[in-house]
């Protein structure tokens, strides 16, 4: 099989500081001096970071495509990002050359002692990959499933303006129609995007995996509103696992150590029904998914999605939308937190991997958290496959 996955790629320069007080609000001050303890230039970004790692995790079982712009193949950034890949195992065949001074780059100053990180990024010129080019990539795709591998998913990240991504998902659902059952999209949204102009968007996804400072955002900007209005117009949908009592934030398990136990936590084994996340529907998380159901109205006939939004050291929830179904899972802690760089980017790739595997949402939930916990325990993405859970491996 074969995985698309369109989201940015970028070098990263790191440099490693002394001890940095937890009190801080920054991780340096301005006109000051600081000494780095090591420096590493590495790959980044949520499609380097999410290819390498689902390419390990699918350990020859699927083929592994970035698509995304760069400014040129040969320009030195590029050629060093593209080569890195390469190494790693994932095709790069679907880019697009867009022209621009160079890569997207960043730099990022880390502490030793916190994992506290401050990112500096520059665009450098490089403009986005084009609906047009999408379109045709995954054309392409379709046409050399007998020798590159059938696609059987595909992953984007919301960077552009939701009309530019309907166009992409549009494309890839007039191509991936021909297939039965029909390739899963998925979405990331972490920018703050109008609601309105997502959702089109939205309803045409299988699965939305929501960072928590959209969600935030969002509950800012009175999406419990928009819930109301939609349902003051007429608009009734299912969210019984949407409980109205509880606590608003939740412990998280010890490295290596089971979820904390809780009455009628949705932890019930795969394939099991799942049970109402009883005394956590004031979780903001929760509050948010449920209210963006009741905003989203009607789904499209036959389409049951799933919705996960992770919150950090709190863990992940999700939300079938169809049925109303809600889940939650508690992050995996390390002793020491030693690198969080691409934490969010693992846990999307474990994700994508455990229902590539057919898994479903609380396994899929759980491998999330199990690989992302190792990733933050370690520097880079090396050696994340032996934490993924038994089952799916």
């Amino acid at each position: 099989h074969r995985t698309l996955v369109s989201c940015e790629l970028r070098p990263v320069e790191e440099s490693r500081t002394v001890s940095v007080s937890v009190t801080r609000v920054r991780l340096f001050e301005e006109d000051s001096g600081q000494r780095a303890l090591d420096y590493r230039k590495a790959i980044g970004g949520n499609g380097a970071n999410s290819t390498r790692v689902l390419t390990q995790l699918r350990n020859g079982r699927s083929r592994v495509s970035w698509l995304g712009p760069v400014p040129r193949r040969d320009e030195p950034d590029a050629a060093f990002a593209l080569g890195e890949l390469e190494a790693a195992g994932v095709d790069v065949e679907l880019l697009e050359e867009v022209g621009g001074d160079g890569l997207p780059s960043s730099f990022i100053l880390a502490s030793r002692d916190t994992a506290a990180r401050t990112i500096v990024s520059a665009r450098r010129g490089t403009g986005e990959m084009s609906a047009e080019h999408f379109a045709a990539a995954a054309g392409r795709a379709f046409a050399e499933g007998a020798t590159r591998g059938v696609p059987c998913w595909c992953h984007l990240e919301c960077r552009q303006s939701p009309a530019v991504m309907l166009k992409m998902a549009t494309s890839w659902h007039a191509e991936a129609s021909s297939l039965a059952p029909c390739p899963p999209l998925s979405l990331e949204l972490e920018k703050n995007w109008d609601l309105d102009e997502l959702m089109p968007l939205l309803r045409l996804c299988d699965h939305l995996l929501i960072d928590q400072g959209f969600a935030e955002r969002q509950l800012a900007d009175n999406i419990l509103q928009r819930c109301h209005d939609a349902e003051a117009s007429g608009a009734r949908v299912d969210v019984r696992g949407c409980a109205q009592a509880g606590i608003k934030e939740l412990p998280s398990a010890p490295d290596g150590a089971a979820p904390p136990k809780r009455p009628k936590l949705s932890s019930a084994p795969e394939g099991a029904a799942a049970a109402p996340l009883e005394g956590l529907g004031q979780h903001p998380a929760l509050r948010f998914l449920c209210a963006l159901r009741r905003a989203v109205g009607e789904l499209p006939d036959g389409r049951s999605p799933c919705w996960v939004c992770t919150w950090g050291k709190s863990g992940s929830f999700a939300l079938e939308a169809a049925c109303g179904e809600t889940f939650f899972q508690p992050a995996i802690l390390q002793e020491k937190a030693v690198d969080s760089v691409g934490a969010g980017d693992t846990f999307i790739a474990s994700y994508l991997h455990a229902r590539i595997a057919g898994a479903g949402t609380q396994a899929a939930l759980a491998c999330g958290a199990a690989v992302a916990g190792r990733k933050v325990g370690q520097v880079g993405f090396a050696n994340l496959r032996s934490a993924v859970p038994q089952a799916l491996e």
